[in-house]
């Protein structure tokens, strides 16, 4: 991207790889600032999300991060980090929602159920009462197309970490009506 923008002579003299001035969880963090569209004002992309949806402004971006002009710091630094978030959130290793935290994370997992749903409503409705987190609590319908044959699904978004208490009760379910 960066190379493309400079080859073209779009580019700013700002654009380029940053490194945060500060340790965050044990390492410096790298990001890609691209000039945008309005001067002074660069998106950001991110080793684990890939563009951040917020532009920065530059004296912001030059507030919490410094250019970096060593490629092969940049690209170990930014390696590292893209390895580490298909697995762990941006909290790191000690987060206190450990496995179920999907801060930062680039790839993660969704739970959707579907089908006949109507008639357990109450039962996933009880089990995500019972979750720690507020945001877990919710009932939330959600709509996904799949990648590869295009198919709509239509269901409930169950929180990871509400998955086994939501089989616990539509077990139960499945008990009383056998």
């Amino acid at each position: 991207m960066l190379d493309g923008r400079e080859n073209d002579g779009a580019g700013s003299s700002n654009d380029g790889f940053y490194e945060s001035k500060r340790e965050w969880m044990g390492r410096r963090h790298f990001t890609l600032a691209l000039e945008g569209s309005t001067e002074g004002i660069y998106k950001i992309i991110r080793p684990a999300i890939g563009e951040a949806l917020r532009e920065m402004p530059l004296s912001e971006l030059k507030g919490k991060y410094r250019k970096v002009s060593s490629i092969d710091k940049v690209s170990k630094g930014w390696q590292d980090e893209y390895d580490v978030s298909s697995k762990q959130c941006m909290h790191g290793s000690k987060c206190k929602v450990g496995s179920y935290c999907t801060v930062g994370r680039r790839l993660q997992e969704f739970n959707i159920l579907g089908g006949l749903i109507l008639p357990v409503w109450g039962t996933i409705e009880k089990a995500l009462a019972k979750q720690v987190y507020q945001n877990h609590k919710r009932i939330r319908v959600v709509r996904l197309v799949t990648t590869n044959d295009n198919q709509r699904i239509v269901g409930l978004f169950i929180p990871n970490a509400a998955v086994e208490s939501v089989l616990t009760g539509l077990q139960w379910v499945q008990d009383i009506n056998d």
